[in-house]
């Protein structure tokens, strides 16, 4: 098959679940032997290049060969999959280059990554292509009680679509109870093969925490590190991190920011505990399934599809839900209560901390052996 991918987020470097997640899948798909496309920006406003001179050294990093057929587009080959990553400056001239290269790629399917701003399906769709759009955040749907911005039209897309593919059973429910829209459930292969060596250690590495921003739960992060001042904690700053946020981590003596990267394994590696304290319903939650999968302990919301990613091991943990107000992620006062004594039992208790350890290996191992990339081609055939 011929497989084009449109999404809103640069390709490379994939420092977010979505964008590792499609990349992931677009190049396992072209192992499989069908010809990859993608159409992506190039840049991003942060967690990643923010303008070409930066582009051009991220590529040189990693052996990739950069070309510019024209002053506004970069196009490259990694991993089997043609990728145009691009710069232009108003979106009438990304929408002109996306409409050409679906007529001259001539795709037999157009997969969408969840459309954060609700022109990739519609050019999908209006092409005449079979659409398949792969949906991993609920916040950024077109309906429902979560939604940022209710969108009958982009509702209607999605209908006309020849698939929806979600990522977990919570974003299923969600478009079933709230748009009445039949999707398909698939794990994607954003874990990579392994193998996953076994690196959590009770009596080392740090608390660490990846995309720190309210969204994904800073305020129980940074009132879990000032009540463990002896404690190393670690951040990894990715797409929610703006300067504020970054300020606040370093005003934490015991906080170390570190550099985000497309292989988390060598940031686990450092890793003794990982929180995942999200306040917004995660769809899945990635993170939580790489740690446990190298057996490292994680500290979980019981919000969204979190609890799907825990896999049924302990230490899932309540929050109040943060609420958008004119496009501000708000929190509301959390009891961080329940944390802090999940966190003291890891940190005291080596019998607690191996047990768990052990359990969520287990059974991410488990789930992972479930994984396949077959799962999802065979929807398009």
């Amino acid at each position: 098959m011929r497989l084009l991918l449109l999404q809103d987020q640069v390709y490379l470097p994939s420092l977010g679940g979505g964008n590792k997640a499609t990349r992931l899948l677009i190049e396992s798909l072209a192992e499989l032997g069908h010809d990859c496309a993608v159409v992506s920006p190039a840049l991003t406003t942060r967690a990643g290049p923010t303008n070409p001179d930066e582009l051009r050294a991220e590529m040189r990093g990693r052996n990739v060969e950069l070309r510019e057929p024209r002053p506004d587009l970069f196009a490259y080959q990694h991993k089997g999959v043609s990728i145009d990553a691009m710069v232009f400056a108003d979106a009438a001239a990304a929408t002109a280059h996306m409409q050409e290269r679906i007529e001259a790629f001539d795709p037999d399917w157009v997969l969408v990554s969840d459309d954060k701003g609700r022109s990739l399906l519609e050019l999908a769709t209006g092409a005449g292509r079979r659409a398949a759009m792969i949906v991993q955040t609920a916040v950024h749907l077109p309906f429902g009680p979560l939604s940022t911005g209710v969108d009958p039209e982009q509702e209607r897309r999605m209908r006309d679509a020849g698939r929806l593919v979600v990522i977990s059973k919570f974003l299923q429910d969600y478009l079933t109870r709230h748009a009445g829209l039949d999707s398909d459930c698939v794990s994607l292969p954003v874990f990579g093969p392994g193998p996953f060596p076994a690196v959590g250690r009770h009596d080392r590495g740090a608390v660490t925490m990846i995309n720190p921003c309210v969204e994904k739960g800073l305020p129980i992060f940074l009132e879990l590190a000032a009540a463990h001042p002896s404690v190393e904690f670690a951040a990894v700053p990715t797409w929610g991190a703006d300067a504020a946020v970054l300020n606040e981590l370093a005003a934490v003596p015991n906080i170390e920011i570190l550099e985000p990267a497309d292989d988390i394994g060598p940031i686990l590696e450092r890793t003794r505990i990982l929180l995942a304290p999200s306040l917004w319903p995660e769809s899945f939650g990635y993170v939580v399934v790489e740690a446990m999968l190298r057996g490292i302990p994680v500290l979980a919301s019981d919000i969204g599809g979190l609890p799907e990613a825990k896999l049924g091991v302990d230490y899932l943990l309540p929050v109040t839900p943060a609420r958008h107000h004119a496009g501000v992620c708000v929190s509301p006062r959390q009891d961080v209560g329940p944390w802090n004594a999940a966190l003291d039992e890891l940190l005291a208790s080596r019998s607690a901390y191996e047990r768990c350890a052990r359990e969520s290996r287990d059974a991410a191992l488990r789930f992972h052996a479930g994984v396949d990339v077959r799962n999802f081609e065979a929807l398009l055939t």
